[in-house]
């Protein structure tokens, strides 16, 4: 019998309680989606991001990425940098790539304030609207990407 079915047996849960949610289960098309590579790419030299072959500093941002445009405030606009270009990465490798460059303290706050309260991350799953127009949806938007990175980081943030 799986370890988690036991456990909810033994502690009067369901028999039905699901198993943790894993990164590779759901969040990491979401995270191969053009909305996120779009940004997450911008400053790889590996793989020609924007700041390569459009762009001139990626700390230039709200020069055209404005609140109009983005919703966000002056300042909030910045490319992430290279070391977060997880493009031709698979789900455990994107997932441990996320986990190790999490700023210092507690890995799950981190995660869940990064995921669900950053500006830049809420405005790509709503909007995405760049000064060359929108990038296709990401599916389900920011309802259920919000609902599966909750359950991901509750989980443990599983890799595997």
């Amino acid at each position: 019998m799986k370890s988690w079915l036991l456990a909810a047996l033994l502690v009067g849960g369901s028999a039905l309680a699901a198993e943790p949610v894993k990164f590779g289960d759901a969040l990491n098309q979401k995270f191969q989606h053009p909305r996120c590579l779009q940004c997450h790419q911008f400053s790889s030299a590996r793989h020609q991001g924007r700041a390569y072959n459009s762009h001139t500093a990626r700390f230039l941002c709200d020069r055209c990425h404005s609140d109009n445009i983005t919703g966000l405030p002056r300042g909030e606009w910045i490319a992430p940098a290279e070391k977060m270009d997880w493009t031709g990465l698979d789900a455990r490798e994107t997932c441990l790539l996320i986990k190790r460059n999490l700023p210092s303290g507690d890995s799950a706050e981190k995660m869940r304030e990064h995921l669900l309260f950053d500006v830049r991350v809420r405005w790509a799953l709503e909007s995405g609207m760049t000064p060359g127009g929108r990038f296709p949806t990401v599916p389900g938007g920011y309802t259920e990407f919000a609902r599966q990175a909750r359950e991901w980081v509750a989980g443990g943030m599983r890799c595997e």
